[in-house]
């Protein structure tokens, strides 16, 4: 079935799914890898400015499932009946918070 909708009110918040997801949504916030200041610097007095949290919001997957790795936080941005697309694989030792959604 296809839908095609000129705003939010026009869709059928009634449908149902012939495959229920079987994943979480969740909020991942997690602390990348950065570059501090460029150039040559005097490692003297060099101050770190923290962390840079990101936030990531996808179907999470288990790392032992399919489509999961192994030591990391796996979300997929989209799923359905077995297939995803965009998985993005978080190192666990970077995971700062992770949030279910549904």
């Amino acid at each position: 079935m296809v839908i095609i909708a000129k705003d939010a009110d026009d869709v059928d918040q009634n449908t149902t799914s012939e495959d229920p997801n079987p994943f979480s949504i969740v909020l991942v916030t997690w602390a990348d890898a950065h570059a501090g200041d460029g150039g040559w610097q005097e490692l003297e007095g060099y101050e770190d400015d923290g962390e840079v949290l990101v936030e990531t919001l996808g179907f999470l997957v288990p790392a032992d499932a399919p489509g999961g790795k192994k030591g990391h936080v796996t979300v997929w941005q989209s799923y359905h009946g077995g297939e995803g697309i965009n998985p993005f694989h978080i190192p666990a030792g970077m995971v700062r918070n992770l949030k279910t959604l549904t």
